[in-house]
């Protein structure tokens, strides 16, 4: 009976201190938990707040002079016309495999009326869009971060603002400029090749079927939906050159940090384009 009490007062501390060490784990979790959620909100709140730097700069008559101007085009053929090579392919091999699919799958289900139909609404305003973006973020946005981070390692950003330049304006705004106006016209590029592949793998080269195909064409893209694609192409463009910017505007005074900056960077670009084509595929079938 004694042996009995004195087990039971040594086992009282340990349930006291397994209580304890379960306290401690669930604190820790939770301050792990809130540390994150407010790194998560400072990054949203970064990227919101350069977003918006940048249109109220775009919208300023001063900031339209011949240096950004130049800058501008510069981004565009850096981010556009010099991907051309790659990104052709890379569209034809897509679109010729998703159009045969499509048409194979439409025949043998005996429904080949909508084949045309299918093609363009799967391709052009859905498809298309989020590969071009997701192109560019891996050629042109990994690069983008990468120039911003080492700028920011390196102090070249206090060295323009110490010489009274403002670097949203030479750096920032050119960047998001030609980003936005390459995924639009690569979409646009883009688009119009999934028309003729599609045409061809309905009909081939007969003309036979260029009047159905065109009343197709035109009864799908109304003027709400070719703004919705318009606006889409945008957000993408805004997204894949601002987050990088933003990123890194946050990398820490070390050149190690530089990988850690862009890994960060581009899943943020992950995530806030397939948010952007959630979003969008809510509102247009939902």
């Amino acid at each position: 009976m004694h042996a009995l009490k004195t087990l039971e007062r040594v086992d009282q501390p340990c349930k006291g201190s397994d209580m304890l060490r379960a306290m401690n784990m669930l604190g820790t979790f939770t301050e792990g938990l809130g540390r994150r959620f407010l790194g998560w909100a400072a990054s949203v709140h970064g990227i919101f707040l350069l977003i918006y730097e940048v249109f109220r700069a775009l919208l300023a008559p001063a900031t339209w002079n011949r240096a950004t101007l130049d800058n501008v085009i510069k981004q565009i053929y850096f981010t556009g016309v010099q991907s051309l090579y790659v990104f052709l392919p890379y569209t034809l091999v897509i679109v010729g495999v998703i159009v045969a699919i499509i048409v194979t799958t439409a025949r043998g289900l005996g429904l080949s009326y909508l084949a045309a139909d299918l093609s363009i609404r799967v391709l052009m305003l859905e498809l298309l869009p989020f590969l071009t973006a997701l192109f560019v973020a891996l050629r042109s946005g990994s690069a983008i971060n990468t120039e911003v981070a080492l700028m920011q390692v390196n102090h070249e950003l206090d060295a323009f603002r110490h010489c009274g330049v403002n670097p949203l304006y030479f750096e920032f705004l050119p960047r998001v400029a030609g980003g936005v106006i390459s995924v639009l016209c690569l979409s646009l590029l883009a688009g119009f090749i999934s028309l003729v592949a599609a045409y061809l793998g309905l009909y081939g080269l007969s003309p036979a079927g260029a009047s159905y195909f065109s009343m197709t064409v035109a009864n799908i893209f109304s003027i709400p939906v070719m703004l919705g694609w318009v606006v889409k192409c945008a957000l993408f463009g805004l997204v894949v050159t601002s987050v990088p910017i933003a990123a890194g505007l946050e990398t820490p005074p070390k050149s190690f940090f530089v990988p850690i900056s862009v890994l960060k960077g581009m899943m943020r670009v992950f995530f806030a384009l397939v948010l952007i084509e959630l979003l969008s595929l809510v509102a247009k079938y939902v």
